[in-house]
């Protein structure tokens, strides 16, 4: 082997090395560090847009928004079709810089608690959604809080923002199984063209509510659709090119991705 195809070798070596760790801090909520390693990618690679893509996330998950901008801005300069980019320069536009301490505390997704369970996950479209500035400080795999206010089964973020409500008969049911003593877990599954989609799961259930299901697959009435992503189960992996590829990360192009669905009754009335 020549030196110049060795030194390639090991150049391609300790990209994809820094590229798991950058991914890898990325899933545990570890944005200073995130920075640094992107920066230590960019440092050897410069024009790799991929690592501006996570170095701009990392900048506004710490509300260095001055420096995610500028970072997607690198972007779209090397890959100017990428949509990801434009679509958090979109995004942090109304935005402006604040402290550290508000997105260091971000939660995000544990895979393991999120894999799809008949009766235990579902999905729904949330409404009444907060305006774009607080939209603008969550992401795809952010965790968000279920809490009853009346009637209404509202969403806020770890930041203690609201975010919007669980639609009226799917509210219902839930606040009925909450109160019941049952415990759910959220995320935020997808945000595009001024939607958002959230995941729940079933966290814990509640003796008195044993054999009641929070999510059944049977009867008629609204329904919800509850799935969960191949992106968000996407870990351990050895492809590159595969690694870490999710929306906030990586232009995944305009094909639908295949998901796994399931029809769920939403009426009001827990089933025996």
């Amino acid at each position: 082997m020549t030196q110049q195809a060795q030194s390639t070798e090991e150049r391609a070596r300790s990209k994809k090395q820094w590229t798991e760790l950058a991914v890898k801090q990325a899933q545990e909520g570890l944005w200073q560090e995130a920075v640094v390693t992107n920066r230590n990618i960019l440092n050897v690679f410069p024009q790799e847009p991929d690592a501006y893509n996570r170095l701009g996330k990392a900048y506004s998950e710490l509300g260095q928004y001055t420096e995610a901008r500028q970072a997607y801005s690198q972007t779209l300069k090397y890959d100017p079709k990428n949509t990801i980019a434009k679509k958090n320069l979109d995004r942090l536009a109304p935005l402006q810089d604040t402290s550290v301490q508000t997105h260091s505390s971000v939660e995000r997704i544990d895979p393991r608690r999120f894999i799809e369970e008949p009766g235990k996950t579902g999905m729904t479209e949330l409404i009444n959604l907060a305006g774009p500035s607080v939209l603008a400080k969550v992401g795809v795999g952010d965790s968000v809080q279920l809490y009853v206010i009346g009637h209404t089964l509202l969403v806020r973020s770890t930041a203690g923002e609201d975010i919007g409500q669980i639609e009226p008969r799917l509210a219902n049911r839930l606040i009925n199984f909450m109160e019941g003593g049952n415990r759910y877990a959220a995320a935020i599954l997808a945000m595009e063209h001024g939607q958002v989609r959230l995941i729940i799961r079933e966290d814990y259930q509640h003796p008195s509510m044993f054999g009641k299901v929070s999510f059944p697959s049977q009867g008629g009435g609204d329904m919800i659709r509850a799935y969960i992503k191949d992106s968000i189960l996407r870990y351990d992996r050895e492809d590159d090119d595969e690694l870490g590829n999710d929306d906030e990360y990586y232009d995944g192009g305009d094909e639908p991705e295949e998901v796994t669905e399931v029809e769920f009754d939403t009426s009001t009335e827990p089933e025996e």
